[in-house]
């Protein structure tokens, strides 16, 4: 607790007079850009198995907290204690199994219960009433369809298996193909498209994987041998736009070797 009020002091002290003006200036929106930023920093750290720059990235984490408090202090809206209290009891009212006399049989109950606690939180908010509603719109695309189908998995609605999921990759396949082959409209090839990659979403989903994780694994993966091929093309002086797909694939096969 030393520690946390001493980072709430120097940010009074940063947004105060005799400040810093670059802090000074700072508004909720103008700080947005940064808590997304600090976000995928800290997912990064954790693919680099780093615990030292894990601790310092979550540390940033909390520098946004923090000045989006003292931001809300200073327009009287709401302040670090009214986002402790939140939390905690947010926590405490979404875990009836723990602090309650609730009884659940797994995970599973869990997150469903989570859902259900949630969408009667939001009914009490007169927001709208779908549990799709709870998945921001800005979210990356890839792991926004994640969550939606999480979300509707929570409820119930999901394939059994990973066979589902399969046979639906199958489908949307020979719709797209097809969609491509009678020369359809662009809008309708790229609807046709998104279905492709929602299903492969739902299969990675079923199988237990991330596919924002694979993706970005698959696409590391062609980086670092087009890297090499990059190499082997500058050894050989020679403009790349010179060499013949053929060519180029000899390095790319040397890169797969290695």
């Amino acid at each position: 607790m030393e520690s946390f009020d001493k980072l709430l002091d120097i940010i009074k002290t940063l947004r105060g007079p005799g400040g810093c003006p670059w802090d000074i200036k700072q508004t909720h929106r103008s700080l947005k850009p940064y808590v997304i930023e600090e976000a995928y920093e800290v997912a990064d750290a954790i693919e680099q198995g780093d615990p030292l720059k894990l601790a310092d990235e979550l540390g940033d984490v909390i520098l946004q907290v923090v000045l989006h408090a003292q931001i809300g202090s200073e327009t009287q809206s709401f302040d670090i204690e009214t986002v402790l209290k939140c939390i905690n009891e947010k926590m405490v009212r979404r875990h009836p199994h723990v602090f309650g006399d609730e009884t659940v049989s797994g995970t599973k109950e869990v997150l469903q219960n989570w859902e259900e606690i949630k969408k009667k939180e939001n009914q009490g908010q007169n927001k709208a009433d779908s549990v799709m509603d709870q998945v921001p719109l800005s979210f990356p695309a890839l792991y926004r369809a994640s969550k939606i189908q999480k979300k509707a998995a929570r409820l119930g609605f999901d394939w059994p298996d990973s066979q589902g999921p399969w046979d639906k990759i199958r489908e949307e396949i020979e719709e797209f193909d097809f969609e491509l082959k009678q020369g359809s409209d662009r809008e309708k090839i790229i609807e046709e498209f998104g279905d492709i990659l929602f299903s492969l979403v739902n299969l990675s989903r079923k199988l237990d994987m991330d596919a924002e994780d694979a993706l970005q694994l698959a696409t590391k993966k062609f980086e670092n041998r087009f890297r090499h091929v990059e190499k082997r093309v500058e050894e050989e002086q020679r403009p790349m736009k010179d060499y013949s797909l053929e060519e180029l694939d000899v390095f790319w096969d040397e890169a797969k070797k290695t």
